[in-house]
């Protein structure tokens, strides 16, 4: 009877409280990008767009891990304009709203918007870009209309819990903030070598990430850091990651150097954690588009969940790292391609085709089975490499699970 009732108990005990997530990286329009989305627009007899200016045929392979998460978050390293670039910079980047548009309709929750190209439409870049994700209910966070709101935490709620999310950079390229506050403004909190008007302290961070955690269930915060193309963290930035997790931090997500650097667990003096993911590469760009091998086209999305405990405390429970890669195929018009792709579909796609191929003998049939094998040799050497950066010696099933050291 007692152990009846046990069961009984069990089975109607409640789930514990529980969210996902997912963190992606660097969004960059370069011009080639730009084209690929143009080449794919399909437009009604009205010629409004049906596909967002065919965005949704670029982000359109991650779709499926962004929808599947109550929050997804990237970083948007470009500002979004209505029209042409203001800028004669060809360096500057810029995209139409479209952009934000394939974002949104392929799962992604929020855009952080901190980087040392949110200024390269000047301040009405900024003005630009957060009117075009309040037009689309795209929740943004970073660079604002003016220094106050660049410096307030998004708060979003997801089943229960409450959620901030502060995002900074550390670099500008050659635009600065204004002096009036009053005017857009990039949140920063620059190198000591490389100071930036408006920049705030380490110290300055860390208080509001303190402030913050206390009104909250957990905080994340997006730092654009580091030294572009660098396998490993700054030693600084090592430093700024245990400051914000010892002031209650519950993960630090790193863009900027392009490539993939360390994802780790950081120790608080209470004996709690928090995790830095150092830099998540690219989600998708045209860096790299000359070596099929480059490391620029290697890219992880960070899935994290969220759990609360007995305690009440929001902890990250699970991390896992989803691998992909931006296929970049050089051609004219509809054969030009670039899109990010999950390599462990990819790899299953490419060995279903080769099972396929196995049984034919036709000339056409061996010249593809050659140059697939090819293809999936690299996809397996990429797939390896990320693992290995990510979390050394654990790639299962394509995916590249995190160690939680102690």
């Amino acid at each position: 009877m007692l152990t009846a009732l046990f069961l009984l108990a069990a089975a109607q005990a409640p789930e514990p409280a529980r969210v996902a997530l997912v963190f992606g990286g660097d969004v960059i329009p370069h011009g080639p990008v730009k084209y690929v989305a143009r080449m794919h627009d399909r437009r009604d007899e009205d010629r409004v767009t049906l596909n967002s200016g065919g965005w949704d045929h670029v982000f359109g392979p991650l779709a499926s891990v962004f929808k599947r998460h109550d929050l997804a978050v990237v970083n948007l390293e470009s500002p979004v304009l209505v029209g042409r670039s203001i800028s004669a910079d060809p360096n500057a980047f810029s995209a139409q709203p479209t952009l934000l548009s394939g974002l949104k309709r392929a799962g992604v929750s929020v855009a952080t918007f901190a980087n040392n190209h949110s200024l390269d439409q000047d301040t009405k870049g900024i003005a630009s870009t957060r009117r075009a994700m309040d037009d689309l209910e795209l929740a943004g966070v970073g660079a604002d209309v003016n220094e106050a709101a660049a410096w307030t935490p998004l708060i979003v709620e997801r089943k229960g819990f409450r959620i901030a999310i502060i995002a900074v950079t550390r670099w500008l390229n050659t635009h600065q903030n204004k002096a009036d506050k009053k005017l857009p403004h990039v949140p920063t909190i620059p190198y000591p070598s490389d100071p930036i008007i408006g920049g705030r302290s380490v110290k300055a961070l860390t208080e509001l990430v303190q402030k913050t955690s206390a009104s909250v269930d957990a905080v994340f915060v997006a730092v654009h850091w580091g030294v572009e193309y660098a396998d490993r963290p700054m030693v600084s930035d090592r430093k700024l990651a245990q400051r914000l997790i010892e002031a209650g931090a519950t993960a630090v997500i790193g863009h900027h150097p392009h490539v993939l650097q360390p994802v780790e667990w950081m120790n608080r003096a209470d004996g709690s954690r928090g995790l830095v993911a150092f830099s998540l590469g690219n989600l998708v760009s045209n860096q790299d588009f000359d070596d099929a091998t480059g490391r620029k086209r290697d890219g992880v999305l960070l899935e994290l969940v969220l759990e609360r405990t007995a305690e009440g405390r929001a902890e990250v429970s699970s991390v896992e790292g989803v691998p992909i890669a931006t296929e970049n195929r050089l051609g004219s018009g509809k054969t030009r391609n670039v899109q990010p792709v999950l390599l462990d579909e990819e790899v299953s796609a490419v060995q279903e085709r080769l099972d396929v191929l196995a049984q034919r003998d036709d000339r056409a049939s061996k010249d593809e089975r050659q140059s697939l094998a090819k293809r999936l040799a690299l996809l397996k050497k990429r797939l390896a490499r990320i693992g290995t950066v990510i979390a050394p010696a654990a790639v299962v099933a394509g995916r590249a699970q995190v160690p939680t050291h102690p």
